[in-house]
Formats: C-alpha cells, structure tokens, sequence
C-alpha cells in the first residue's frame, strides 16, 4: 500500500499556491510600499477552561540512544509543556509562536509570498514558568507530536486549552525532523529529512525515532513526578499523573501516537487529528481506545484503516470527520491563514485550498471539544461511555467515518 506523505501534501499546499500569492486578490502584484498599513496582528483564541496555564521548555537528552541523524550526538530533545499554573503566578505571558516554530511559519508564508514585515503574531495566554498548580492535582499527562516537519508549537490553541482544563500537555520537538529546534545553549538545529523523501521513509524510519522519542519523553517525566529527576525549569513533580497518561497528534504525529499507544501500554488513550495509520498498529490493533478526527477531503489517507472496524482492535476506535476541512485545519495554521485573508494578505482560494472552508473559530471550537470531551471520559473525569458519547455528542459539522 502506498500512502502520500501527510507533510508533504502541507508543504505542496503551500509550494503550489505560491504563484498565486505574487498577486493581490484583485490581480495586481502585491508590493509593501511606504504607505502600507501597519503589520497585522494574528490572534490566538483565549482557552476555554478557568485555570490559568503555565508554559515551559525542557531539554532532555537519551544517554543510551545515539540521534539517529547524528551519529555523533545523543539524542537531544525540546518539549514544550503547557500545564495548570497556580493562581498566583504572576509570570510574564509568553508570545504565541517562538523559536523554531517562528521560524518554520516565517519560511511558510514567505513561501507564499507574504512580506514577513506585513504580519506579527500576537501574544499566546501562558505564563512562561509560572509555578504549577498543585490544588485539584496531579493531572493527566497528555505527550503530542507534531506533523512532520512541524515544530511543537504550532498547536498551541489545543495545547493551552486542554491545560486550562487541568491537563499537562508535552509537545515534542523531533530534533532533525522538524523544521527548526532551538537549544538553550543557542544552537538551532534544522531538518535533515528531504521533503522529497520516499513514502516508505514514513512508517520505515521516522516513525520509529518518533515512538522511542515519545517514549522517552514519557519515562523522563515519570522520572519527573516519581522524584528520581528534577525539571531545571519548574517544579512539576507534585502535578505530574503518571499512572494518567494519554496522546494526540496531528499527520505524523497521529500514526505516532496510535504507534506509541502499540508500543507502550501506559498511554492509556490516544487522538489522531488526520494521520495515516502505519506500523505493527495497523494489523495488530489496540486493546485501548484511539479517536480519530479526520478531514473532509481525504484524498491522501489510507481509507481502510480509518474504518471504524479494525481487523484484530478490541479497543474503541472512533472515527469521525469534520465537514468543511482540510489537513492543515487540524493545528494553528487554521487559525493563521484566515486572518492574514480577512487583512487582504491572502486570497481567499489559498487559504480554503489549505485549510477548507469551515469557520475557523467553529473548527477550532469542534477540536477543543472532542479532545477535552474524549480524554475526560478515558480518564474517568465525567461519566458516560466512552464511544457512545463521543459518537453522539450534539455537534454540528462532524459526521462518521466513512
């Protein structure tokens, strides 16, 4: 089976609608001047949940696995971690979209033939190193990975929802993988993957550096909450559930996360936002359930394995899709792009050609929900069966697979 590379339909999206970007939504070419308009300030929703949300980055490094890019190297990791913050944390808020991720949306919308003096984005809701809040805890830990080439940070709004709601969100930089990791010492290390690389480079060699990485990501924050390490940043260890652990991730990161819940019975319950299925997971399936949010289009996703019937799956696999998306709807790109349109920055035709023509602010909203809905359930903090819930929760614009 041959299954196209959820990224690199990201990157084509961008690379084909380049072109069009040269010229302004009435066909004239589109030049910053003297007299244009200040830069327009992208805005990123305000979580749903009353806690306030703390954020930090934390580096870890695996003494026992050398990078499998950089044989030379042990492997290095940024995770970046949104978690309950204690009501009198009085820390500064941090921007929204920083380091890597700052760069990797720069290049995008470069690409697209944005000026990047045109556009800034605005200040995220997060606290940077605000103590934890220990009242009401210890919280589930939710690890998510990105898409491929992605950097952590581009699903903020999921991410500093799910913590305002009593969540530890650890998002994982795939070191050499994703577009741009910045260390604390100041390196930045960039991709070494071709974008043009076979399909099979996917479950054959990504996936499995990803899984080991989540992996380990996930002992070292055991390690954190069971008091046999310390984070140099902030004291997670009284808010850390480690017998609570769940996934989601976007693309790759989904086939990541159903991989990783294969792999390693602690993660309890997982989310792909419109990933393929690849690796051992697919013929041998879960014993725990996966949900699975989808796009409207699924031109590229291997159909079969998103039947809500898995050959030799005993867990709830639910899959559902959102009416009006597409692939990059599923991270903060759905929430970038129509807003540079509503400023004239972007033809309306890109943009729907990226992310599709839901409303962004619904879509994002219909996310929100889901996550939150679907983890409280798996982790018992509401009552109610799990995929009988989620499969008739009362919200418009989602529909089942297929």
């Amino acid at each position: 089976m041959t299954v196209s590379r959820p990224n690199t339909l990201h990157r084509l999206a961008f690379a084909v609608t380049a072109v069009s970007m040269m010229f302004s939504v009435d066909g004239t070419i589109a030049h910053a001047t003297a007299d244009s308009p200040p830069a327009v300030v992208i805005s990123l929703p305000a979580p749903t949940g009353d806690l306030p949300v703390g954020v930090t980055e934390i580096r870890f490094e695996d003494s026992d696995r050398p990078d499998p890019w950089r044989a030379d190297q042990r492997r290095e990791l940024m995770v970046r971690i949104w978690y309950p913050a204690a009501d009198s944390a009085s820390a500064p808020t941090t921007p929204w979209i920083t380091g890597g991720a700052l760069q990797a949306q720069t290049s995008d919308l470069t690409d697209l033939g944005i000026d990047p003096d045109r556009w800034e984005f605005g200040p995220g809701h997060s606290q940077l190193d605000a103590p934890a809040r220990t009242a009401g805890g210890p919280f589930p830990i939710l690890l998510f990975s990105p898409g491929m080439d992605d950097p952590a940070g581009l699903s903020t709004a999921q991410a500093e929802d799910l913590a305002s709601h009593g969540y530890i969100v650890a998002a994982i930089n795939h070191t050499h993988e994703a577009f741009a990791v910045q260390f604390p010492d100041g390196r930045t290390e960039r991709t070494v993957i071709p974008l043009d690389s076979p399909p099979e480079v996917l479950s054959d060699v990504l996936l499995p550096v990803r899984v080991a990485d989540t992996r380990f990501v996930l002992n070292r924050l055991t390690d954190i909450a069971t008091g046999t390490a310390t984070a140099e940043t902030v004291d997670l260890a009284p808010s850390l559930d480690p017998t609570r652990v769940g996934m989601f991730g976007h693309s790759l990161g989904g086939s990541t996360t159903a991989q990783a819940m294969h792999d390693d019975p602690r993660i309890r319950a997982g989310a792909n936002l419109d990933g393929p299925l690849l690796g051992p997971v697919v013929a041998d399936g879960l014993n725990r359930p996966l949900l699975m949010l989808g796009n409207d289009n699924p031109r590229w996703l291997n159909r079969e394995n998103w039947d809500p019937f898995w050959p030799n799956n005993s867990g709830a696999k639910i899959p559902l899709r959102l009416s009006g998306t597409e692939h990059m709807s599923f991270n903060d790109v759905g929430l970038i792009l129509p807003q540079l349109t509503t400023a004239g920055l972007l033809p309306a035709t890109t943009t729907e050609s990226i992310i599709g023509n839901a409303n962004p602010s619904r879509s994002l909203d219909l996310q929100r929900t889901y996550l939150r809905t679907y983890f409280d359930l798996a982790f018992g903090r509401t009552d109610g069966n799990l995929p009988e819930t989620i499969t008739h929760l009362a919200q418009p614009g989602v529909y089942l697979h297929p």
